[in-house]
């Protein structure tokens, strides 16, 4: 075993500290219940207990969420936002019930599958009682994620337009605009200020250079920022539903239909019918509803209005598209504002991601391509159809192909690739229990233009780092925060016990540590010479030692590498030589132990799996050994400290009819389950729990009950 890390102060670059050879304790050399060889003599089939800790508890230590936390802890806290604004290079999402008021996607520019504009009434209903307070957030194609936004207590929509930047625009139930410069405003309480109104305006949509919004049977357009607006007639004596605006000035209104049957009944003034579900990630949406409505366009700003030669069932805006929101049987408005074509490929919008990726927490690093996104540019609106493939009249129902997807059931065969402690190197340490606190990465990083594989996304190779977030997965918060100095590619982020550890690839492909707990700013804890993209793992003591566990040698691998791993005792974040490396010869498993120790099992190269040798390795210490040589008769399957007590689980005899499997020791036994490590080398079957035994042959008390 070698134990070493950088020394105190070290530069970053300085990723190859001294190697420094602990020689091991004697193999004869028992270990005694104060964990030294020279103690009182102990049992020798008695369980081996670790020395206890001389270091207190971490600092920045939370304990395990209870029982019914953790059925929630991790969850998707932006399940429930959707797009609700779609700009050039911005996209803003909020929940129902967000900042105290009605978001939706029934006015134009939600994203595909997110309203139909049949559905009646302004966008947006409140959420349900106890939905996550996380409240609306913007994603921008430069800056990532940003928020919560403080929208306009009340807001009915939300928009985003602007020739040059993206201003956020929100209106009021009485039919006021509201702006802010850019989303960065938005974060300010005073970002917003007043600007024109369209009195009764019932459903609104904005797009390059315009701003749309309709009121009865007329629609209003704003080509100067919403101060002032012009107003015209769609079809006399019909309420317009639905209004949209494409960048090029193109408009399209959904208006009642003559005679057309009721469908539910109409949202109040100023309130929104609830908010249809987006499709799933990656999935396109369902086709919307048929709705009876009639639909106008205007290729002139919203000036004249004609009734459109064609009529689809349904219309949807996505970025620059206005179609009728069928991946099956699209049919798009080109680029001439009046015709509608069959021929616009969906596989043009499909395949470019949206911005809501960008607002899926997780602990991976994820990045996109420069321009790969979804916004209301891209894609642009399709060439006009020769005269004889255009769309016209009544759009009649489309049929799928019914074409299914085979299914492979078939199933994997079993071989096992290990025996004995070598199948300690398959182990997948289990991950450590939720606490309050977790850091999360946003996926909105940028990837080098250069680098990108098939796909657009990538991880590697980064001109910008993924925004981060401090999780309150008890207040349901989520607060974003840069990426810290000095890690320009970061490569793995791992939680345990309220901290969260970013590993950064350093000069050379080291890692680069920072720590981040619930308070503070990231510390940076030191360069270290393990390989950055190696390390997998996460695995905590109870009192907050750490233990980064980088990717382990294959068991079947004629010549095993090293096992390695990074340690850290429970100090205070930013401390000085709180990590240090761990190197273990033959290693097949590596566990943290209270105080700042590590638990190491190796299994020498010529035993095949059979004999296993547990230490402990603790900071500015000797190597101990806890015990040599101790056999192993069945497969090894898990590890770990329980009180101070080594416990593996051994797997069954296997069965010798299934091929690649052979009996170790045909002598040996055959105990199935968890067995604790005794002083004198041995593996001893675990007794089972008491049983509770049935309610009705419990004793009853004195009382009779």
């Amino acid at each position: 075993m070698i134990s070493c890390g950088p020394a105190a102060g070290s530069a970053p670059a300085a990723l190859a500290p001294a190697s420094v050879a602990i020689p091991p304790a004697p193999p004869d050399a028992p270990v005694h219940a104060g964990g030294e060889p020279d103690g009182p003599p102990v049992d020798p089939s008695a369980p081996l207990t670790l020395p206890a800790a001389a270091m207190p508890p971490a600092p920045w230590l939370e304990p395990p969420l209870g029982e019914q936390e953790r059925a929630w802890a991790e969850r998707n806290l932006f399940s429930d936002h959707r797009e609700v604004a779609l700009g050039a290079r911005v996209a803003v999402f909020a929940a129902p019930g967000d900042a105290g008021g009605a978001v939706g996607g029934a006015a134009g520019g939600a994203a595909p599958g997110a309203a139909a504009a049949g559905a009646a009434g302004a966008p947006g209903a409140a959420g349900a009682a106890g939905a996550p307070a996380v409240g609306p957030f913007a994603v921008h194609a430069d800056l990532g994620v940003i928020g919560p936004l403080k929208l306009p207590a009340g807001f009915t929509w939300v928009g985003l337009a602007g020739e040059r930047d993206d201003a956020l625009y929100v209106a009021t139930p009485d039919g006021a605009l509201h702006r802010a410069a850019d989303v960065r405003a938005a974060l300010r309480p005073d970002g917003f200020e007043p600007r024109g109104s369209v009195p009764g305006a019932t459903v609104w949509d904005a797009s390059g250079g315009l701003i749309a919004a309709a009121a009865g049977e007329r629609v209003s357009v704003s080509s100067d920022e919403g101060r002032t607006f012009t107003s015209a007639v769609v079809a006399p004596g019909k309420a317009v539903r639905a209004v949209f605006v494409r960048p090029d000035g193109a408009l399209v209104a959904r208006v009642s239909a003559a005679g057309a049957p009721s469908r539910g009944r109409p949202a109040p003034p100023g309130r929104a019918a609830p908010p249809a579900s987006p499709a799933p990630p990656g999935r396109p949406p369902p086709p919307a509803s048929p709705a009876a409505a009639d639909t106008f366009v205007s290729s002139d700003r919203g000036q004249t209005w004609s009734r459109s030669t064609f009529q689809p069932r349904a219309v949807e805006r996505a970025g620059s598209w206005i179609w009728n929101g069928d991946p099956v049987c699209p049919a798009v408005l080109s680029r001439d504002g009046r015709t509608w074509t069959r021929a616009a490929s969906v596989d043009l919008l499909y395949d470019h991601a949206t911005f809501g990726g960008a607002l899926y927490l997780s602990t991976a690093i994820r990045a996109r391509e420069p321009g790969a996104l979804r916004s209301a540019l891209v894609p642009q609106a399709p060439a006009p159809p020769p005269s004889r493939a255009a769309a016209v009249g009544r759009e009649p129902p489309c049929k799928d192909d019914g074409a299914a997807g085979v299914v492979n059931s078939g199933l994997m065969g079993y071989r096992a690739d290990c025996e004995g402690a070598l199948c300690l190197l398959e182990d997948v340490p289990p991950r450590p229990p939720p606490t309050r606190t977790r850091i999360a990465a946003f996926g909105d990083g940028r990837c080098d233009p250069a680098r990108v594989p098939p796909g657009g996304a990538c991880a590697a190779h980064l001109v910008r780092p993924p925004t981060f977030a401090v999780v309150d997965q008890r207040a349901a918060a989520v607060t974003p925060v840069a990426a810290p100095d000095g890690c320009a590619q970061p490569v793995a982020l791992r939680n345990a016990a309220g901290v969260g550890v970013l590993v950064c690839r350093a000069a050379g492909g080291g890692a680069a540590l920072f720590a981040r707990g619930a308070a503070g700013p990231w510390r940076a804890e030191g360069a270290h010479a393990v390989p950055a993209d190696a390390i997998e793992h996460i695995v905590a003591a109870p009192d907050g030692t750490l233990l980064l566990l980088a990717e382990t040698p294959l068991a079947s691998a004629p010549r095993r590498a090293p096992l390695q791993a990074l340690v850290r005792s429970p100090l205070p974040l930013g401390a000085p030589q709180a990590w240090r490396r761990v190197v273990v010869p033959d290693g097949v498993a590596a566990l943290p132990a209270p105080g700042g120790a590590a638990l190491l099992a190796s299994s020498p190269a010529a035993s095949a799996g059979a004999r296993l040798d547990v230490s402990l390795d603790r900071p500015d210490r000797p190597l101990l050994a806890l015990a040599r040589g101790i056999e192993v008769p069945n497969d090894l399957t898990d590890i770990e400290v329980q009180d101070g007590r080594v416990r593996l689980f051994m797997r069954p005899e296997p069965d010798l009819g299934l091929p690649g499997q052979r009996r170790r020791s045909p002598s040996g036994p055959r105990d199935e389950g968890w067995h604790v490590l005794t002083h004198g080398g041995a593996l001893v079957p675990e007794p089972p729990p008491p049983e509770t035994p049935p309610a009705g042959e419990r004793r009853l008390g004195p009382a009779g009950r």
